[in-house]
């Protein structure tokens, strides 16, 4: 079952990428999140920049999932991202639309620093402030809201979460978490 949804998840991940080859930009998004809201142990906020595309044909059996890619940076100087999947979307009325997206994401964080005697001071010191993710590979995990704004603009706010859930990598997984707005803007509707 874990291996069959890491095979999933890489698939969305590939789908993501490709997809913009084939498909037409549909969104652009620009968005700041607190981050590390779950831990708190990293500091700073992130910049968050996002490019969304229109479904490609070959998806609609997945009730036609917008393929996305983004980097998320952080204004502290610590944990980036970079991720591509899929996101959903549903209206619930003629201006506001809820969204959850799911894809892969690779980071630059610390992946662990258990190899390091438990009083070494750069152990002591990543340990309260930096989180260890475990992974350079983390499935990336999204639900928003948006607002319809006159002039095909958009404005939203989001939870993410970042983790290996024990199936990308074991141990440490400590994961991230961000809250945050958005600002997008729609193309061609």
């Amino acid at each position: 079952m874990l291996r069959q949804f890491a095979a999933l998840s890489a698939l969305a991940a590939v789908c993501a990428m490709a997809a913009p080859a084939h498909a037409q930009l549909s969104e652009l998004r620009v968005g700041w999140a607190a981050h590390d809201v779950y831990n708190g142990t990293e500091d700073g906020s992130q910049i968050i920049v996002e490019a969304l595309f229109e479904s490609p044909d070959f998806l609609s059996w997945a009730f036609s999932p917008r393929p996305y890619v983004m980097g998320s940076f952080n204004t502290a100087g610590l944990t980036n991202m970079g991720a591509a999947g899929l996101a959903w979307e549903a209206g619930l009325t003629e201006r506001f639309s809820v969204e959850g997206s799911w894809g892969i994401s690779y980071n630059d964080g610390v992946k662990e620093f258990a190899h390091l005697p438990p009083d070494d001071p750069e152990r002591l010191r990543l340990a309260s402030t930096r989180a260890a993710l475990g992974s350079r590979t983390l499935f990336h995990l999204r639900v928003g809201a948006d607002y319809a704004l006159p002039e095909q603009w958009r404005l939203g706010v989001f939870y993410e979460h970042y983790s290996h859930g024990q199936i990308l990598a074991s141990g440490r997984n400590q994961a991230l978490d961000e809250v945050g707005v958005r600002l997008g803007y729609r193309f061609g509707r």
